[in-house]
């Protein structure tokens, strides 16, 4: 997907916040947002925002010499994720139709994302309760029947915190209504605040479902990036679950290079040029499904 100028103002406002918070150091900041508008210039309009977005975290992270600047604040929000469990199962317990229910509160999980800059708890715990009610955009029958025709399924996280939520999810999809064989991939390395596998050994995951790092720290999924067994187990999946705006950007707008059988994308509605693509509002919660291109 190429840059557009929107997109490349909004990669500026996420260096700024992100060396904002990465370091208080104020030539330290003034540095990582050169280097940013440097690369920026550079890539021009024919890079891709999460290419693009991924440079920009690999400055923050060498001028900041931090190799995780967001650790803390994942802790923090996994940690208030888990403590909301009680109460979203009571939720879904008393749900008329509990799949429509736990996919609502996945997607939910979706808005605790730095990339929009600096967020805190009661966000997203409004945010949770006005899932239950939001309508979709795309349709959950399609979802549910992608679900049914498969039987081996690959999760790609997006955010820690919001791996709590997916949680949910996944219980549901190898349970013995469902018994699917899913495998779940984080992030390979850290980059903002998207999940890696302690946040999947926090929220439970392991437990679950086999757990693998895709190899990599791009936004998204850049394939030059990825590991070959990621690359293996995206390419023979029945059915890919793909969360976040990231990994829609990077896999359902125009041809990759791995191809998956079958791609449903679950992610909040967050950026407006997105949001006009799949004719959603900003907050909408979006389900979508795609089949390979032939």
């Amino acid at each position: 997907m190429a840059t557009s100028l929107d997109c490349m103002l909004c990669i500026l406002r996420q260096s700024l916040e992100a060396a904002r918070f990465a370091t208080p150091d104020v030539e330290l900041q003034t540095k990582i947002l050169e280097r940013t508008m440097r690369a920026t210039l550079d890539s021009g309009l024919d890079s891709d925002p999460p290419l693009l977005g991924t440079i920009v975290h690999r400055i923050v992270r060498d001028v900041a010499r931090d190799a995780d600047p967001y650790y803390k604040e994942k802790r923090r929000f996994n940690k208030m994720a888990l403590g909301q469990l009680p109460k979203v199962r009571r939720w879904i317990e008393d749900a008329e139709d509990k799949f429509e229910t736990i996919v609502r509160l996945a997607i939910a999980g979706n808005s605790i994302d730095f990339a929009l800059g600096m967020i805190d708890e009661k966000l997203i715990d409004e945010s949770i309760r006005k899932a239950i009610d939001q309508p979709f955009v795309g349709s959950i029958d399609d979802f549910r029947a992608a679900v049914d025709a498969s039987r081996t399924i690959l999760y790609l996280t997006d955010n820690a915190g919001e791996i709590v939520y997916d949680r949910l999810l996944l219980e549901l999809l190898v349970s013995e209504e469902f018994k699917k064989d899913a495998t779940v991939a984080v992030r390979g390395e850290p980059i903002l605040n998207d999940a890696l596998l302690e946040d999947a050994a926090e929220a439970g995951i392991d437990e679950i479902v086999p757990v693998i790092g895709n190899g990599g720290d791009g936004l998204g999924v850049l394939f030059d990036l990825t590991s070959p067994e990621f690359n293996e187990l995206f390419a023979n999946a029945d059915l890919v679950i793909a969360k976040g705006l990231a990994n829609y950007e990077t896999l359902g707008v125009g041809p990759t290079k791995i191809e998956p059988k079958k791609i449903a994308f679950l992610f909040k509605a967050k950026c407006p040029f997105i949001a006009g693509r799949v004719g959603a509002r900003l907050g909408d919660l979006v389900v979508k499904v795609q089949r390979r291109r032939e």
